[in-house]
């Protein structure tokens, strides 16, 4: 499983949005400003994120956005699985191997199999206010280059 920057994003603006939960209607620019993320990125993440109900667009005198949905009811597999556009676990490990991998006959597939429903699960039950909370709170200017997205290490 590699998750892409645009979930990484994604995540960040909307645990924002719990940490300021007082605060909304809150912009994508206030968001992208102290998260250290791009605001026209951000931006189209927020559209998709509209689209698939997690939050809404406020008009009128306090515009910005709020939540859709209760974050309590969003989960991370959810949140994920919406960004990235398909499962995070593709069937198999060895997808190309020409075993027709199942459990009976795979122990790669099974242990594969058993690690990525646990992670799945754990996913499904974390819900973004949680994973808000006992996330230590960061911007991505705060990484180092080593860490940051497309950067290059000076190693």
């Amino acid at each position: 499983m590699k998750l892409s920057k645009a979930t990484a994003y994604a995540l960040h603006g909307m645990m924002y949005m719990v940490r300021h939960r007082t605060q909304l209607p809150i912009s994508v620019g206030m968001i992208a400003r102290s998260e250290g993320i791009p605001v026209a990125y951000l931006s189209k993440l927020f559209q998709r994120l509209m689209k698939a109900g997690f939050i809404k667009a406020e008009k009128g005198r306090h515009k910005g956005y709020v939540f859709a949905r209760e974050p309590e009811a969003i989960s991370l597999l959810e949140l994920f699985e919406t960004i990235e556009g398909k499962p995070l676990f593709e069937e198999c490990l060895l997808k190309h191997c020409v075993c027709s991998g199942t459990p009976e006959n795979c122990q790669i597939y099974r242990q594969w199999r058993t690690m990525t429903q646990q992670i799945t699960h754990l996913f499904a039950e974390t819900s973004l206010v949680t994973a808000t909370w006992e996330h230590p709170q960061h911007n991505f200017h705060d990484l180092p280059a080593v860490y940051s997205f497309g950067g290059s290490s000076n190693r």
